[in-house]
């Protein structure tokens, strides 16, 4: 379900994307005298687009912070509900709003993204109550590979919907879809194993043994001096600014580029679009258990294993989106794009932050994506202004920014990155303190 959750936030999200290269299509119309005019339902320009495509993200960075304390206190499995379920009703006025102007769909957008900024916060919440210490990489990877699966069928249906049915009907199919499942979670879902009625007794008795230095959040105070000091807190916050502004130019500008530069119609736009994120979603299911499987060994440290993969999954991206710029052939730079964008999956720092900081994840993850939500809001406009064109040349910046982030991020990471529970002073586990209650 919470896969599901992250399917239906992405769709919200990026559906955005394809659809406004459909609003904004000229197309050739026949006058009753014979005369061809081209057409546009929206004459909006770059900047315009720009400023619709990043406006969720104006409203992404004022809740993510709060979400984050609100899930330590309330329960993250309702903010999250809430996240995904009024983010898809907003979806389903879109296209009302964006015929009654720019200004209407922008604020539109805002909304959304204030209850789409509860949703990654909150999540920590629910792992750091649900998810086994040795089975962290693989259960936050399968969810998060929502994301993926999610800006997958996006792309890849948005474009086929908007020649076929319309642009309209991407915000009513993905928005009902979030409808649906808004009302599964918040009857089935509780904050933690104790509270659901339908666990059986063994699996809660196992998950509540493998929850490491998990304590009771509700007498647990959150020290907030150590960490804004923590450098593992900088660390995994500068590596989600350079993911997300990487993320930005994947989701919400490539299908503009590939409009562009190599001419693809909708449909092809929409299939080339989403092909990264199958190369995701596999490395995800691949990486994820052979990362936790080295860690349980004792092959590796969970220290050494998230800077290999973390730096190494930003190395190698960087290289490629170096490389798309200088090539010729529309397959190479298809191809180049495709592979840089699914090694991605390994630069993802969700379970990192349970391996140092389990009792303040939320509100950690809060701090982090507040800053990481940056990108999305200047990134889309920053494209705008210098893709004026769409020419080669003016894309050619966009993608060495992007490299050159990633390479930061590398760079960031692999020096102060922590694998261990260093934050912030030792908190018995749950096992201990299980322990000491059956001594008395």
């Amino acid at each position: 379900m919470s896969m599901l959750g992250f399917f239906n936030t992405y769709t919200t999200n990026l559906s955005m994307s394809v659809a406004i290269v459909a609003m904004t299509q000229k197309v050739n119309v026949i006058l009753v005298n014979g005369t061809i005019v081209e057409n546009q339902e929206f004459d909006w320009n770059s900047k315009e687009q720009g400023l619709i495509l990043s406006s969720v993200f104006y409203g992404c960075i004022w809740t993510q912070f709060i979400g984050g304390i609100l899930a330590a206190r309330f329960g993250g499995h309702v903010l999250f509900g809430v996240g995904v379920g009024v983010g898809s009703i907003l979806m389903l006025v879109s296209p009302l709003a964006a015929k009654q102007g720019v200004i209407p769909l922008v604020i539109t957008r805002i909304l959304l993204g204030l209850f789409d900024g509860l949703v990654f916060p909150s999540i920590q919440d629910v792992y750091a109550h649900w998810v086994p210490i040795y089975e962290r990489t693989t259960i936050t990877g399968i969810v998060h590979s929502g994301c993926a699966i999610g800006t997958f069928t996006s792309f890849l249906v948005s474009g086929l919907l908007a020649q076929y049915l319309g642009w309209e009907s991407i915000f009513y199919l993905f928005g009902g879809i979030g409808c649906v499942w808004f009302i599964i979670w918040m009857i089935y879902i509780k904050r933690d194993p104790a509270s659901d009625p339908r666990i059986s007794p063994e699996e809660r008795a196992y998950i509540e043994c493998n929850l490491e230095n998990l304590s009771d959040k509700k007498d647990l105070r959150t020290p907030w001096k150590a960490i804004f000091s923590s450098s593992a807190v900088i660390a995994i916050t500068v590596v989600n600014f350079c993911d997300t502004w990487c993320s930005i130019i994947f989701q919400a500008e490539i299908p503009t580029f590939l409009n562009d530069v190599l001419k693809y119609d909708l449909g092809q736009t929409g299939i080339i679009a989403a092909a990264p994120y199958l190369i995701y979603i596999i490395v995800v299911y691949l990486v994820s258990p052979l990362s936790d499987f080295i860690r349980s060994r004792n092959i590796l440290t969970t220290q050494q294993v998230r800077k290999i993969f973390i730096a190494s999954g930003f190395l190698v991206t960087a290289c490629l989106l170096s490389l798309v710029p200088n090539l010729n052939s529309a397959t190479a730079v298809s191809t180049s794009l495709i592979i840089a964008i699914g090694l991605t999956a390994v630069t993802r720092v969700t379970s990192n932050i349970l391996d140092f900081a389990p009792n303040y994840a939320s509100v950690i993850m809060g701090i982090s994506f507040t800053i990481a939500v940056i990108p999305g809001v200047v990134g889309p406009s920053i494209v705008g202004f210098l893709v004026q064109n769409g020419s080669k040349d003016e894309w050619k910046i966009v993608f060495y920014i992007a490299a050159g982030f990633c390479a930061l991020g590398a760079t960031v990471f692999g020096i102060f990155g922590k694998g261990k529970n260093s934050l912030l002073y030792p908190i018995p586990s749950l096992q201990t303190k299980l322990r000491v209650k059956a001594m008395w």
